[in-house]
């Protein structure tokens, strides 16, 4: 079996595989038995109404919060817990709020993506200058300077310039503008597909996650249900 390290080097894997996972704040269950896959190239959407553990999830993949059971694997091997050495394996976070460092440049931002030792021709940043012009536009500006929308395109930018195997994106429409989302995502969508790179959307707007994602899961009392039928959303997020 190949090891972490040898999956984020460039072998195909099977993606990203969530297995009855738990995890407790204060001896309060906020996830309980949640259980996901993303596939290599699969664009996966999570929602639920706010509360519910969309984000923990997120940071639970990540390292961010502990998990107090249950499996997550990348590829077929264990994902580890502290998030230096996950994101070393392939996985990228832009969290809510996007994570942007104001005092640094665009550029500077850009340049913290690269975290895992990925050959210069293997990095996404052609296509990814494609798809975001305006980052391009704004390499030397101070990342503080910005629009909420274009603060966003940069932390995409950042999230994906050293090809990870699997992108979380949290609260990916916080802000923006809806032409703005559809370049957002549209973007998002193609790279993932064209190079093979798992990503869960974590979002608030469903009619975005259902028109551009593979498959939605819906949370709710700390696990998930695939998410079809969105004749009465409502009654899907209060129920």
């Amino acid at each position: 079996m190949k090891t972490l390290k040898e999956r984020a080097a460039g072998t195909p894997g099977t993606g990203l595989r969530i297995d009855d996972l738990h995890v407790r704040f204060s001896g309060a269950r906020v996830i309980d038995g949640l259980s996901l896959t993303v596939a290599p190239g699969e664009i996966v959407g999570l929602a639920g109404r706010n509360g519910a553990g969309k984000t923990t999830t997120l940071r639970s993949i990540s390292g961010l919060v502990a998990r107090s059971g249950g499996v997550i694997e990348l590829d077929g091997v264990r994902l580890p817990s502290r998030p230096e050495s996950v994101a070393r394996a392939g996985v990228a976070h832009v969290p809510e709020g996007r994570g942007i460092f104001a005092d640094l440049t665009v550029e500077e931002n850009i340049r913290l993506g690269l975290v895992r030792k990925v050959p210069a021709a293997q990095t996404l940043r052609g296509a990814l200058e494609e798809a975001f012009p305006v980052v391009v536009r704004l390499r030397d500006q101070k990342a503080g300077r910005l629009s909420g929308g274009e603060q966003q395109m940069v932390a995409l930018f950042r999230g994906l310039i050293g090809k990870p195997r699997v992108l979380l994106v949290d609260e990916m429409s916080l802000g923006l503008s809806p032409r703005a989302l559809l370049t957002a995502i549209e973007a998002l969508a193609e790279l993932g597909r064209a190079h093979g790179i798992g990503v869960l959307v974590v979002d608030q707007n469903s009619r975005m996650l259902h028109e551009h994602c593979d498959r939605v899961y819906l949370l709710g009392g700390g696990r998930v249900r695939l998410w079809d039928d969105t004749s009465n959303i409502a009654s899907a997020y209060f129920e």
